[in-house]
């Protein structure tokens, strides 16, 4: 028969029942920190697309604007003859318009 210091022999050797239930609850404990880890991570992520996307297209609009202006204002510098043909060549060789 077993005695008590036999059993406390074996359970340094074998894993018990209680051991696995503590180690399978540490396991659930890690993947659970885990995926709120990665999804905390996603909310920020999708929170910064959001305001990329939000503002790319008025960004867009108020450089079409500029662009606009700035091809008005080279026109009439050009008609009024206020730019050299160094400047001309130069504006219309940044291809910018």
């Amino acid at each position: 028969m077993l005695d008590k210091e036999d059993i406390t022999k074996l359970n340094e050797v074998f894993v018990t029942k209680v051991d696995l239930e503590r180690s399978e609850q540490r396991l659930r404990d890690d993947i659970t920190k885990f995926k709120s880890e990665i999804l905390n991570g996603q909310d920020k992520i999708l929170t910064k697309l959001d305001i990329i996307l939000t503002e790319k297209p008025m960004k867009d609009e108020q450089d079409k604007r500029q662009k606009k202006v700035l091809e008005i204002h080279n026109d009439a510098l050009k008609a009024g003859k206020i730019l050299s043909e160094k400047q001309i060549v130069e504006i219309d060789g940044l291809a910018a318009f």
